[in-house]
């Protein structure tokens, strides 16, 4: 276990400055979509960004064409309030956080639940799979996390991380690196191949936490009104966003897929987009309600946003184009069903 401290502030000089010049965001919506009756507190693409999900708090999660702004499908097995849901690499399975105090692990086509992993004391607030989605990782509001072995027949974890001393607010996974937030204010990097767990504190709450689309960096939220840009390896601050305001609620940050820019959900019903080397607020969309939940395209300059009115909006760079398509192998999942 290595403690980093806090941090001090350095600019990203080494960065790829060439990323600097982003593309500015339409100021209205392309697409727009409501379902969900109450909060929506969590949006994802999935891995290619064909489709997208949502979860909320009418205890449903939902998957959504996002250029149409078609349902094409809803989950419902939770008890209470569906917290997270991500999407497998494949696209044919979900894992969900709830807080009935369960993930779930579904399958795709049939909206059917493969496995109910219990196991936390209350509310599970995030989940996450692996790379090659054999595991599904949890946290939640007892400050563990959990990892399951979803090839196994047992529903015993693998292996609890309980080093937090507050509510797990968000976990991110890169390869063999799992990134957790928490209460606590610190930021918790754990190496599993080489059994090293780095420990960063953040001062205030964090909310969320996000790798950079080059798995160089984590993205975190804090309730100082401050997004913060962390280097994985060495815990140096390379910059740090301000402007909004992040006091009280949950709010999530993500960069662009080319870590050209911070984009971060706000309490006064907008989302700001920083440029990630200069940190110059570069855009401020204006939402129809509170943003909870931002979720970035994988390969375009798209942005989804869920709200807690229960709708949700897709934005797009006013020069976006759609980049060429590769040959998609034939799946019975749902994500390879042609638009509609």
């Amino acid at each position: 276990k290595e403690h980093r401290g806090s941090f001090k502030l350095s600019y990203y000089n080494e960065y790829k400055s060439y990323l600097s010049s982003m593309a500015a965001l339409k100021r209205q919506p392309i697409t727009t979509m409501k379902e969900h009756r109450g909060p929506v507190y969590q949006v994802r693409y999935n891995s290619t960004g064909e489709y997208c999900l949502s979860a909320g708090d009418d205890k449903s999660i939902i998957l959504w064409n996002p250029l149409s702004g078609i349902k094409l499908k809803a989950y419902t097995a939770h008890g209470q309030a569906v917290r997270d849901v991500v999407a497998s690499h494949d696209n044919c399975f979900l894992g969900s956080a709830s807080a009935d105090r369960t993930s779930f692990y579904w399958d795709v086509a049939t909206g059917q639940v493969l496995r109910r992993y219990r196991g936390h004391d209350s509310s599970v607030n995030c989940v996450q799979f692996n790379a090659t989605s054999t595991v599904l990782i949890s946290g939640g509001n007892d400050s563990r996390v959990r990892i399951m072995d979803l090839k196994s027949r047992s529903y015993e974890p693998v292996q609890v991380l309980d080093d937090a001393k507050d509510t797990i607010t968000s976990v991110d996974v890169s390869m063999d690196e799992i990134v957790v937030g928490s209460v606590d204010g610190r930021v918790r990097l754990y190496d599993l191949r080489m059994g090293k767990l780095h420990e960063d504190f953040l001062g205030s709450p964090v909310t969320s936490v996000r790798f950079s689309s080059d798995k160089q960096s984590v993205v975190a939220s804090t309730t100082d009104s401050t997004v913060r840009l962390v280097d994985k390896t060495t815990g140096q601050l390379l910059n740090d966003y301000t402007g909004h305001t992040h006091t009280k609620l949950q709010l999530q940050s993500v960069t662009w897929h080319d870590d050209s820019a911070v984009i971060s959900s706000c309490e006064q019903s907008r989302v700001l987009v920083w440029d990630l080397i200069s940190a110059a607020v570069r855009d401020t969309l204006p939402c129809r309600s509170f943003v909870q939940a931002v979720s970035v395209h994988p390969s375009r300059y798209h942005l989804l946003t869920g709200m807690l009115d229960g709708g949700m909006q897709v934005w797009a760079a006013a020069d976006d184009k759609e980049p060429e398509k590769k040959p998609v192998e034939k799946s019975m999942s749902y994500w390879a069903l042609p638009p509609r």
